[in-house]
């Protein structure tokens, strides 16, 4: 090891702790642009390189259903988690030249809660390993978070022993204003006897929004998620509550010009509270010019949803039907209580997915499922 008058550098790929900005990787759909940023120059220094490529991986269940995870060398998040899984190359110079080398494992993740904007779990796990040189041995860690407008917990400095894993655990909170859009990323400084000081950021940039819309929760409350993945809303056949409004969207997706709101299309649909726009929607699909069956119990369902920017008023390429009044009631419930628990605001775009369809299930069949009485059919 070097004495203090010929002090080593950690060089993080990196970047300096004097100054942090994004690092830039290929590939990402969720990483700033990172550019390096040099340090104190001295002679002795260890050298973080970039993260290898990371693979950005859809979440496997639906969003919010359970906290995601990620496998080394991706990225995954959904509705209300996180999570980013880099494998660092350390190098270790002495005067310039290379007299070791390592490898740093970073998984940072992250877990929303919607129904507290003040405080949300995060957590960095970082491993060393494969070291080459005693230095590899001795060097410490301490986790920060830069952030937009949250402020984070601390965690104390732990050292890096090879193959071992330190945990690092923080709670975020978001500012207490009415809507609060904010860029995370977990940093790490670095350092060893001999050696200068250094930087990197150990995961993705992901941006929560924070919010306290009283329709959604009471405004006390608030709670995050990340907007930039649309909310899913499941409707079960097998649920006999609500199997009719099922079989009618399902209808509707697989007929319209459109696949309104099918999961991994361009089209989602957009949430609404405008009262106006929503009577509108029902007035164009339901209104008092389509003929009612003589049927009694029966509403008239529309989709897209009349509570969407692409109901009938706005958008020709609609279906409606009549149903059991008490399905459609019961759906529209359950999607208020799933979409506020998802914090759908104005605007938001969601998915809407029919779930336990049978495999064998034919065209054919599906017209007959589809509902009661089609709108403007006299039976």
């Amino acid at each position: 090891m070097r004495n203090r008058s010929s002090r080593g550098r950690i060089l993080l790929a990196a970047i300096g702790a004097a100054l942090l900005v994004p690092v830039s990787f290929v590939g990402q759909a969720h990483a700033d642009s990172h550019q390096p940023v040099t340090g104190k120059q001295s002679g002795t220094r260890i050298v973080l390189g970039k993260p290898e490529k990371l693979k950005t991986v859809k979440p496997a269940a639906a969003p919010g259903a359970n906290a995601v995870d990620c496998a080394e060398g991706t990225s995954v998040h959904d509705r209300t988690s996180s999570c980013s899984n880099y494998r660092i190359p350390v190098e270790f110079l002495v005067d310039g030249e290379p007299a070791g080398s390592a490898v740093l494992h970073s998984k940072a993740t992250a877990q929303l809660d919607t129904r507290n904007r003040y405080q949300w779990k995060h957590r960095v796990e970082l491993k060393l390993t494969d070291p080459t040189t005693p230095s590899a041995a001795e060097v410490s860690a301490t986790v920060k978070y830069q952030t937009g407008h949250a402020t984070a917990s601390t965690a104390p400095t732990r050292i890096l022993i090879p193959y071992v894993t330190q945990t690092f655990d923080f709670t975020l909170s978001s500012p207490g204003r009415d809507l609060v859009n904010d860029s995370i990323v977990p940093y790490g400084d670095f350092s060893a006897p001999g050696f200068d000081d250094g930087s990197a950021y150990l995961g993705e940039t992901f941006r929560p929004r924070c919010d306290n819309t009283p329709r959604i929760t009471p405004a006390v409350t608030g709670g995050c998620v990340y907007p930039d993945v649309p909310a899913l809303w499941q409707i079960d056949v097998t649920d006999w509550r609500v199997d009719s409004v099922g079989w009618h969207v399902l209808w509707a997706q697989k007929n319209l010009a459109q696949p309104w709101g099918v999961k991994g299309t361009r089209y989602p649909l957009h949430r609404t509270f405008d009262q106006s726009l929503i009577a509108d929607n029902r007035r164009t699909a339901c209104g008092p010019d389509v003929p009612r069956p003589p049927r009694p119990g029966l509403a008239c369902d529309e989709y897209p949803f009349a509570q969407s920017y692409e109901g009938a008023s706005r958008n020709s390429d609609y279906s409606c039907e009549f149903l059991h009044s008490r399905d459609n009631s019961r759906e529209g419930s359950y999607r208020k209580a799933s979409l506020n628990g998802q914090r759908v605001l104005e605007n938001d775009p969601f998915y809407v997915e029919v779930i336990n369809v049978p495999a064998t299930l034919t065209p054919q069949k599906l017209d007959q499922l589809r509902g009661p009485v089609g709108c403007g059919v006299e039976s």
